[in-house]
């Protein structure tokens, strides 16, 4: 039974870094929607699902193989490490599991917290490798130039983040219920 239960969490976390590599060469390679990610939402479902290593896993291994096909520069630094920190903050919305309703209204604060964090990190780590000038005028630009892109991050984490977790509680209280009712008739 239990490597039946490894086994299955082993193929989830497959699925969710295949699903966030995917999304990146496809949004990548078509610019559906830049900025738009799914790395998030697999961190996120890795850590209420699987536990804090493959909250640190998951994103570490999306990020590092799509960048294998799809390219990066040295920026890779700051948003490899900003999906590591989210990763973080997901293990402490792993902790409100058993608590449905605090953990789907946290997670949409999760979301925008993790956007926010995100896109300043890496956009303080372009302005840091000289992308522009080194000035406060040169940071402002950076930023500004970039809330396009945090427009769309933040969107798609505020909708895909909660209602991700809101799946994830319904289809595990669903089974609770079950193996109640389940539990009660064999006893």
């Amino acid at each position: 039974m239990k490597t039946k239960i490894s086994i299955k969490k082993i193929a989830l976390m497959i699925a969710l870094i295949a699903v966030a590599i995917g999304w990146r060469i496809i949004n990548h390679n078509y610019m559906i929607a830049p900025n738009f990610e799914l790395v998030t939402v697999a961190t996120v479902i890795a850590a209420i699902v699987l536990g804090y290593k493959a909250a640190i896993a998951v994103p570490l291994i999306s990020m590092a193989l799509s960048d294998l096909i799809i390219g990066n520069t040295s920026i890779f630094v700051f948003t490899w490490s900003a999906f590591l920190i989210i990763g973080l903050g997901a293990i402490l919305l792993a902790k409100l599991n058993k608590k449905t309703k605090t953990q789907i209204l946290c997670s949409v604060g999760f979301a925008v917290l993790s956007s926010f964090f995100f896109f300043a990190l890496t956009n303080f780590g372009v302005w840091t490798q000289g992308w522009y000038p080194a000035t406060w005028v040169g940071l402002v630009e950076c930023f500004t130039l970039a809330i396009p892109f945090y427009r769309t991050m933040l969107i798609g984490n505020i909708i895909m983040v909660p209602a991700v977790v809101a799946a994830y509680q319904f289809v595990r209280n669903r089974q609770a219920a079950k193996s109640l009712v389940v539990d009660s008739l064999v006893s």
